[in-house]
C-alpha cells in the first residue's frame, strides 16, 4: 500500500500546540486542538502519552502524538511508538481469520473440528469459527486454573482447550466478550490451516505487504518503541471480581472468565516485562502504532465499498460484506455493556453524532487506551491510543475526527 506524504497545517499566530507533535491536513485543525486539550486533561506531564492517526483514501491526514511512552525510562512518545492494544486485539485477529476465509482456506460456518479434530472432544464438535469469533461458542473462560505465565504459551492453551467442555452456566450464552479463549482457538486454527503461527502469518500476509506497524508480539529491536501501560483510577473496577461465597454461580462464572487470570493484573508492569512483550497472546497481545491501526482500518474501509470484482488491498467486498453482516448483539451479563458483532467477529459500532460518516462503522470501541474505527462511507480509518488505561469507552476525540471528515 502506498501512503501519501502528510500535508502540514501552518498554525495561525497565537495557536497553541504545547507538547503536541505531528501534522494534520487542511481542514483538520480542530482535531489537533481537541487532541491537545484531551492530552492536557489526561494527567500531569510525564505520566502518560497518546497518539491519534487518521487515514482517508490511503492518505495520512492526521498524525499526532504527545507525552511520555514509558514513565519509567522517560522515553518520549513518537510517531512510531507501539501501544499494547490489549482488548482491541480481537478485531485484528479476526482480520487474519477473514483473510484465510477470503483465500478459500477455511469457512466461518464450518466446525472448528474440521481443521482441528481434537477440538471436538467433550461436546464441542458443532462449534463453528463464527461462534468463536462472535463470542457465542459458550467458551468464554476456562475451568482449569491458569496463571499469568500460562497465557504466554498459546500451544499449551490450545491443548488444554481440547479437553474443555462447553460452559454450562446459562449466562454464558450472553457473555459477548471473553479475554482469552477465542484468541487461542482462532490462532490454533490459523496454525492448523496455514502451517504458520499467528505472528508470522500476520507479518507475512498483512502487516508486511501493507506496511503496517501492527504486530502480535515484539522482537528485540522493537522493545525501545513499546509504550508502558498504567491504570487510571477506577479502571480495574470496570472488570468484575468474584464477590460471592462458595457455590455462588455468578462469582464462579466471573472467576472463570475475567480472573483466570485477570487480563489486568494489579501490577500493570507485567504487560511491560520483556517476556510478556515477546509472547504471542492472540486475544490481547497485539502491538500497534496509531498510524498502523489507522492504516489497517483505512484499508478495510476502502475494501468494504469497492465495486464487486474490483481488486482489494486486503479483503474482498464479498468477505467484508459477510463479516459485517449482523450476527449477535446483547447486554453482557458480566461487563454490563452492549456489544454487537458481524458474522466475521468484527465489532459493529454505533453511528453516533455523525451517521453520514459512521454509518456501517466497525473496529473496536471499549474501555482502555485504544479505540479504532473503520468508516466505509468516507473510506477512512481512525485510531486513538493511550498508555494510561481509563474506564471510559474509547476517546471522544474520534467524534471531532468524524465531524471534520464530514465537512472536508
Amino acid at each position: 500500500m502506498t501512503t501519501s506524504l502528510v500535508r502540514q497545517v501552518l498554525l495561525r499566530p497565537g495557536a497553541t500546540t504545547t507538547g503536541v507533535h505531528g501534522t494534520t491536513a487542511p481542514g483538520f485543525a480542530s482535531v489537533r486542538h481537541l487532541f491537545e486539550r484531551a492530552c492536557q486533561d489526561a494527567g500531569p506531564p510525564g505520566s502518560r502519552g497518546a497518539a491519534l492517526a487518521v487515514v482517508r483514501d490511503g492518505e495520512l491526514v492526521v498524525d499526532l502524538w504527545h507525552g511520555t511512552a514509558d514513565p519509567v525510562t522517560r522515553a518520549p512518545w513518537t510517531g512510531d511508538t507501539l501501544q499494547p492494544v490489549l482488548m482491541g486485539s480481537h478485531a485484528i485477529l479476526a482480520t487474519a481469520v477473514l483473510l484465510l476465509a477470503d483465500m478459500g482456506a477455511l469457512g466461518l460456518d464450518r466446525p472448528v473440528a474440521d481443521y482441528w479434530p481434537e477440538f471436538a472432544a467433550r461436546g464441542k464438535g458443532a462449534v463453528t469459527l463464527r461462534d468463536v469469533l462472535t463470542f457465542t461458542a459458550r467458551l468464554p473462560g476456562m475451568t482449569v486454573g491458569l496463571d499469568q505465565r500460562d497465557i504466554e504459551n498459546p500451544r499449551m492453551m490450545a491443548t488444554l482447550l481440547e479437553m474443555h467442555s462447553l460452559e454450562d452456566d446459562p449466562r454464558a450464552a450472553g457473555v459477548l466478550h471473553g479475554p482469552w479463549t477465542a484468541g487461542w482457538i482462532a490462532a490454533e486454527v490459523i496454525r492448523r490451516v496455514d502451517g504458520r503461527d499467528l505472528d508470522l502469518f500476520f507479518l507475512e500476509e498483512i502487516a508486511g505487504p501493507l506496511g503496517l506497524d501492527v504486530h502480535f508480539g515484539l522482537v528485540p529491536d522493537q522493545l525501545p518503541q513499546a509504550a508502558r501501560i498504567s491504570y487510571d483510577a477506577g479502571f480495574r473496577s470496570r472488570f468484575p471480581a468474584p464477590a460471592g461465597g462458595a457455590g455462588d454461580g455468578e462469582a464462579e462464572l466471573i472467576g472463570r472468565v475475567w480472573n483466570n487470570p485477570s487480563p489486568f493484573p494489579a501490577d500493570a508492569g507485567m504487560w511491560s516485562e520483556t517476556r510478556r512483550r515477546y509472547a504471542v497472546i492472540p486475544s490481547l497481545g497485539a502491538y500497534a502504532s496509531a498510524r498502523g491501526l489507522a492504516r489497517l482500518q483505512g484499508v478495510l474501509a476502502a475494501d468494504a465499498v469497492r465495486a464487486p470484482g474490483e481488486e482489494p488491498l486486503l479483503l474482498s467486498r464479498r468477505t467484508l460484506d459477510q463479516a459485517r453482516s449482523f450476527w449477535a448483539e446483547g447486554l453482557d451479563p458480566l461487563l454490563g455493556g452492549i456489544s454487537a458483532y458481524g458474522e466475521g467477529g468484527l465489532q459493529l459500532l454505533d453511528e453516533g453524532l455523525h451517521p453520514a460518516v459512521r454509518s456501517g462503522a466497525f473496529g473496536h470501541q471499549g474501555p482502555g487506551g485504544v479505540a479504532y474505527q473503520a468508516w466505509p462511507q468516507v473510506r477512512a480509518g481512525a485510531a486513538w491510543v493511550c498508555n494510561r488505561l481509563a474506564a471510559g469507552p474509547g476517546a471522544g476525540v474520534l467524534d471531532e475526527v468524524a465531524r471534520a471528515l464530514r465537512t472536508v
